[in-house]
């Protein structure tokens, strides 16, 4: 979150400098935008079954637990219920980071990697560490999701803001050089996205399609004091864009976890089928208190109006924003956090991740 200026503005003069994410900025103030949206990990292997599952990970990354090839109805396998084609697209080497293993669990159809690139566009682009570089790969998902039948459900990691933290030799001059090593590949990753919005907006495809951006978890390479600690180091980009306008702009203030993409995303599209989700819809369960929920040495949980820490037995921590104490509110959130701990390993011990009530 503290590369753009538009979610932090403080960070840049108030407005008056344009921050690493110019056109992802733009695309924020034309969109449902979540000012406090939270990852629930750490590792991009743990962002993955929260956005696309709204499974979070604890004390292992689910996914990496033999449990997790239990039973479960993830948002691809919902769509592709629905008729939807679905595909994951990746330029790492096939199967590179887990994603491939966990997309065939996730029962994503087609994954696209490095190789389907360089079968089309030849060996030319490959950033000499983890794959294709993301400006020409961003391209390459346009092609192919002009060529997917309708209604699609596609899938995007990208890999340019990744250690060592380095841009293609043509904009090295060109892009501002910031403060940390990710500044400037944060802001390749921005050009890469105007570019992809500039040759594809005007396709028919493009002008339905609801566009999720999110990202998996906060750098290593920090700028701002907050964001090296809780809950600045968990506080991330993520936002909503229809580009036909049928989601009306707004800026949300409340907090917003990753676990929360799917059920938002079915609400959006008219689901009314019951689904298996740890997360809530956003925009349409107004009676869920908004918190995100993650963990590093204990479980830490951040609503819209304190923090807390709790260490499996017993909170070990609740600061207020305002300065106060709120015992009924720490107990409340205390009693909420123990029954998401024994629901979700419930469901881990069952194997099972779905509506299906065998618990």
């Amino acid at each position: 979150a503290e590369h753009s200026a538009y979610l932090k503005p403080e960070l840049y003069g108030n407005g008056t400098q344009p921050g690493y994410t110019p056109f992802l900025d733009s695309l924020m103030r034309q969109s449902l935008c979540f000012g406090q949206m939270y990852a629930n990990g750490t590792r991009s292997i743990q962002a993955m079954p929260a956005v696309l599952g709204s499974i979070p990970s604890f004390k292992q990354p689910f996914v990496l637990m033999p449990q997790s090839l239990g039973k479960s109805r993830q948002l691809p396998q919902i769509l592709r219920d629905k008729g939807y084609r679905t595909a994951f697209f990746c330029g790492s080497e096939r199967g590179s980071m887990g994603f491939g293993a966990y997309a065939r669990s996730a029962s994503i159809e087609r994954l696209l990697s490095r190789e389907d690139y360089e079968a089309v566009h030849g060996t030319g682009d490959f950033d000499g560490y983890w794959g294709i570089w993301d400006e020409p790969f961003l391209q390459f998902t346009g092609e192919e999701l002009s060529k997917m039948q309708e209604p699609f459900f596609a899938t995007l990691f990208t890999l340019s803001s990744h250690h060592p933290f380095v841009v293609p030799e043509q904009y090295r001059n060109v892009l501002p050089e910031g403060t940390t090593k990710i500044h400037k590949p944060a802001a390749y990753e921005d050009l890469a996205f105007r570019n992809f919005y500039r040759r594809f907006e005007h396709e028919e495809w493009f002008q339905r399609t609801i566009f999720v951006f999110v990202a998996d978890h906060v750098s290593s390479e920090k700028m701002a004091e907050e964001t090296r600690s809780y809950p600045g180091n968990y506080h991330i980009v993520g936002f909503i864009h229809t580009p036909d306008g049928a989601l009306a702009p707004q800026f949300l203030a409340q907090t917003v976890q990753q676990i929360d993409i799917m059920p938002t995303l079915l609400g959006l599209l008219g689901n009314r089928e019951p689904y298996f989700a740890f997360g809530r819809d956003i925009l349409n369960e107004p009676d869920r208190e908004p918190w995100a929920v993650m963990y590093d040495s204990e479980f830490r949980v951040v609503t819209d109006e304190a923090l807390f820490s709790f260490d499996e037995e017993r909170m070990t921590g609740a600061t207020f924003r305002n300065g106060t104490s709120d015992r009924e509110q720490t107990a409340s959130v205390e009693n909420r956090l123990k029954a998401l701990i024994q629901q979700y390993y419930g469901h881990v011990e069952a194997k099972n991740y779905t509506v299906e009530d065998n618990l």
